[in-house]
């Protein structure tokens, strides 16, 4: 009969085996992962490290540590750019919660004649491609004798930011229980009532990942507003795709790594507000 020691041992040797049978997968997994991880983070350590460069000159790694290129970014037309598009991407986010929030409760909850086409018709921006989409507005804008101005900005980018807020809330109102709504109708709330005090509570954690996508997507859009802007409405994108046609200095590289702080702030506060697992 083997002894305690002999046995213990044994189960040892077992448990051993068995992580290195693991450990193999795993360490693959781990390798691939850090690769993955690296090569997304390598554009953005490049562009943060040729901001500090001294010279006028776009490289990596810097030959030297300095601020001058924040300071001259802080003192640059992009500073106007940038509020031009913060203006637009808040004007955009909040007109695209008022008016999206309501039709993805409609779409989850009510049956109505065409609801299918609703549903596909408020989802065409995602598919249409945003050259067709800043072309046809531009012809429309034209045909109405409106020119290049925050509020066609604003238009157009409600435009392509509503499909977001739509899809979040929806999927977000699908994921709560109908009879807390029925409950309240059956006490004797009407639809609004319902609708203010019972479903926009529960999905605010949607509410906060809506807005920050709509902002973001508004914020970071080029394409449409490439047809929209003129000398006096530049966005912060249109301005540093015209500026990276005639100049390739640091400037450029503290915009961006400017911008990498505040998207990456942004994204800490909506994990904050709204986890994953609250979203639905």
């Amino acid at each position: 009969m083997p002894s305690v020691s002999t046995a213990g041992t044994q189960v040892a040797t077992a448990k051993v085996s068995g992580l290195r049978k693991v450990s193999g997968p795993r360490a693959l997994q781990c390798l691939y992962v850090t690769v993955f991880v690296g090569f997304l983070l390598a554009p953005l350590i490049v562009v943060i490290g040729a901001s500090f460069d001294p010279r006028a000159l776009l490289r990596f790694p810097p030959h030297g540590i300095s601020l001058r290129w924040y300071d001259a970014a802080l003192h640059s037309p992009f500073m106007s750019a940038a509020r031009l598009s913060l203006t637009v991407a808040v004007l955009a986010t909040v007109s695209a919660l008022v008016l999206g929030v309501p039709a993805a409760w409609a779409l989850a909850r009510f049956e109505f004649p065409a609801k299918t086409f609703v549903n596909s018709l408020l989802s065409a921006p995602l598919l249409v491609p945003q050259l067709v989409i800043g072309v046809t507005l531009l012809q429309i804008f034209a045909g109405l004798h409106l020119g290049a101005s925050v509020i066609t900005l604003a238009l157009a980018h409600i435009l392509i930011t509503l499909p977001y807020v739509i899809r979040i809330i929806h999927a977000s109102i699908l994921g709560v229980d109908v009879s807390i709504e029925e409950a309240a109708s059956n006490l004797g709330a009407n639809r609004l009532r319902v609708y203010l005090t019972i479903v926009l509570p529960v999905i605010r954690p949607a509410l906060y990942s809506a807005a920050l996508f709509a902002f973001l997507v508004s914020f970071d859009d080029a394409v449409v507003a490439l047809f929209l802007v003129s000398g006096a409405t530049t966005t912060l994108p249109i301005a540093i795709y015209t500026y990276v046609q005639y100049d390739l200095d640091p400037t450029i590289a503290a915009i961006s790594s400017m911008l990498i702080v505040v998207s990456v702030a942004l994204m800490y506060v909506a994990r904050k507000l709204a986890p994953i697992d609250r979203l639905t």
